[in-house]
């Protein structure tokens, strides 16, 4: 009798701790929602859509409480079934009432973290979580409030590695908000230290008075997993760090929750800026 109450115990527990698996999809078109967030709720545990919106937490359990976050969808949680089909119901974007300009680009200014990026030789490795660095909005960017390009650097083991930036606004006290200035950008780059610009200038993306956030998010996908002899399960790519913060304005988050950069170093081991060059145009 022990012996089969030992026996069950075993397969309980290996059935409360199995791999949890799921499916998004778009609640009115029925399409595969690609690329999106899905954790073991304020846990680093998480999983990130493939391109059919299927997902797997191999460290989820059933009964967990999981979120799911995308820009322009509702985000939702739910308690973790084994299988898991979830619609998502895209999201409704109220605007304030703004006046309307076009951008110009006949003038610019920069903001820089680095002039050459072969000197940047700190990067944040692994790690399922976003970063975001903060810009409080100043009195000489009047006539340049347009964000043109932005430039930063990846350390990568592996070839075609993706990841994504968007920007975000920030509230009064300078903290991160869902009010979205961009959709997603999908991004790709290749072994070794590369340098990336993302040229948005045909977006139109003004400089919010509140100040705006740059984030880089970091995909949970399997083939951006590294795996060698010396290391294990290290998530793709390393993001470069500048050399020295004047100032402490990068922000951290995972599982549903933002990581003031005061607290950076606890969950990232370092607690310097991402290094990003930006350069605004009227």
């Amino acid at each position: 009798m022990r012996r089969i109450q030992f026996i069950l115990i075993i397969f309980i527990s290996n059935l409360s701790f199995s791999q949890i698996s799921g499916n998004l999809t778009n609640s009115k078109t029925g399409a595969p929602i690609v690329f999106a967030n899905v954790w073991v709720k304020n846990s680093l545990k998480g999983s990130t859509t493939d391109g059919d919106g299927n997902f797997e937490l191999e460290k989820g359990k059933v009964g967990d409480t999981l979120l799911v976050s995308y820009l322009g969808y509702e985000k939702i949680e739910f308690l973790a079934k084994k299988r898991n089909i979830i619609k998502l119901d895209p999201q409704e974007i109220q605007l304030d009432e703004v006046v309307i300009t076009k951008a110009k680009n006949t003038k610019t200014i920069s903001l820089s973290s680095y002039k050459d990026y072969n000197d940047i030789n700190m990067f944040y490795l692994n790690g399922h979580y976003s970063f975001a660095r903060f810009y409080e909005y100043k009195k000489e960017y009047k006539q340049n409030t347009f964000v043109k390009k932005i430039s930063l650097v990846t350390a990568s083991s592996l070839e075609k590695v993706k990841f994504r930036v968007h920007l975000i606004e920030a509230d009064k006290d300078g903290n991160p908000t869902d009010r979205r200035l961009s959709s997603y950008i999908i991004l790709e780059t290749n072994s070794g230290k590369n340098e990336i610009t993302i040229d948005v200038s045909d977006k139109e993306l003004l400089f919010p008075e509140n100040g705006l956030f740059i984030v880089v998010d970091r995909l949970n996908l399997k083939q951006n997993i590294f795996n060698s002899k010396y290391m294990s399960n290290v998530l793709e790519p390393g993001i470069g760090m500048e050399k020295r913060s004047k100032e402490k304005n990068t922000w951290l988050s995972y599982g549903g929750k933002w990581i003031q950069p005061k607290q950076l170093k606890k969950f990232a081991k370092k607690n310097k800026n991402i290094a990003l060059n930006i350069e605004l145009s009227n």
